[in-house]
């Protein structure tokens, strides 16, 4: 038997409702029975039970991640209307660090913690845990109109940073290649700032071994790394997957291991190939020779970290759940422009980093 609730049962409804959220002081507007003021009760009623949450959550730290925040926000906030949250960048290093300082309650990162990091977590009795949100590529980008397509292995990108701007600088005709329109023949390079998990990520990968970087120009942010490059012919960098899918298209070079395997493009195809080899044994910090070869080389995971474990039903547990539910992976392939968990057919877990 079905049970029709009057006007008047409804108003009963939300006023408990409202009582059980800790609101405090609230109005019911007065009811009318039947039709349709009933049928908007009945809406209100069920738009009342996201209210149940509210607060503010700040996520601080890496570009690579910032898209990702910035996605969540509109959908988790129209079915938690009395939550806001507040994204910013400021780099991985502000990831950690706004978390071991009790700054934020969830930090954006696209590396593992340094060691410092961890150490400076368990003075201030931080536990860092990791957890995994998307699948990213770092995308080597170049600017030559005159080589539409380049392929290179990853001792030759290494070996490009290494000499760029030193007393033997790289050149286009060391591999066979035609300088840009400038007529400029020498390779030039940006970095990213100190601190930068696509930094910490990229000479990891491509084993740069250079501690001295004078001369060479830094650039704050994936966005600005992306317009530099854009902007300076015959210049190389590094940027995240998000912002080599999406906005003003940048060249990017295929990349192998090496000359034994095949070449990739930074997209889905190589990008999952290397995740699935890299889910069958899941660690938090990846050893580049021992993942290298199948599919797109440089690939890493990006994280949310938080302190501890969030309590069930919090805010920040509610956040991390809605990221990783079908919807939010799916804004994640569709609108952010990284690789979803889900799409891989990874089931994600947290890491603990001390």
């Amino acid at each position: 038997m079905s049970t029709i609730l009057t006007g008047k049962g409804v108003a009963v409804l939300i006023i408990a409702l409202l009582a059980g959220t800790g609101l405090g002081t609230f109005i019911v507007a007065p009811v009318v029975y039947g039709g349709q003021q009933q049928q908007q009760n009945l809406s209100l009623l069920f738009a009342l039970q996201g209210i149940q949450l509210s607060g503010e959550i700040s996520i601080a730290g890496s570009t690579t991640v910032l898209p990702v925040t910035e996605a969540m926000i509109a959908p988790f906030q129209a079915a938690y209307p009395l939550v806001t949250i507040q994204a910013s960048g400021g780099g991985s290093g502000e990831g950690y660090a706004s978390v071991i300082e009790g700054r934020s309650p969830i930090g954006a990162v696209s590396r593992p913690p340094k060691s410092s990091e961890i150490a400076s977590a368990t003075a201030n009795g931080v536990k860092l845990v990791g957890w995994a949100i998307a699948c990213d590529a770092i995308c080597v980008i170049y600017n030559n109109p005159n080589v539409p397509v380049l392929n290179l292995t990853r001792d030759q990108i290494a070996e490009i940073f290494e000499r760029a701007e030193t007393n033997n600088p790289p050149k286009w005709s060391d591999y066979g290649l035609t300088p840009p329109p400038t007529g400029d023949d020498e390779i030039h390079v940006f970095i990213r700032e100190s601190g930068s998990g696509t930094r910490g990520e990229f000479e990891k990968w491509f084993g740069i071994d250079r501690t001295d970087w004078t001369g060479v120009e830094v650039k704050d942010g994936n966005p600005a790394m992306k317009q530099g490059v854009l902007d300076n012919q015959g210049y190389f960098g590094y940027i995240a997957l998000s912002y080599y899918t999406t906005g003003v298209q940048v060249q990017a070079v295929n990349i192998a291991f090496n000359s034994s395997y095949d070449y990739y493009s930074p997209g889905a195809e190589g990008i999952v190939t290397w995740a699935r080899s890299w889910a069958q044994n899941p660690v938090p910090d990846p050893d580049p020779l021992e993942y290298g070869g199948e599919g797109y080389f440089a690939c890493r995971f990006i994280y949310y970290v938080t302190n501890g474990y969030p309590a069930p039903g919090s805010l920040v547990d509610k956040y991390l759940d809605f990221v990783l539910s079908t919807t939010g992976q799916e804004i994640i392939n569709t609108t952010v422009g990284y690789v979803s968990l889900h799409h891989i057919g990874f089931t994600p877990f947290p890491f603990e980093w001390n």
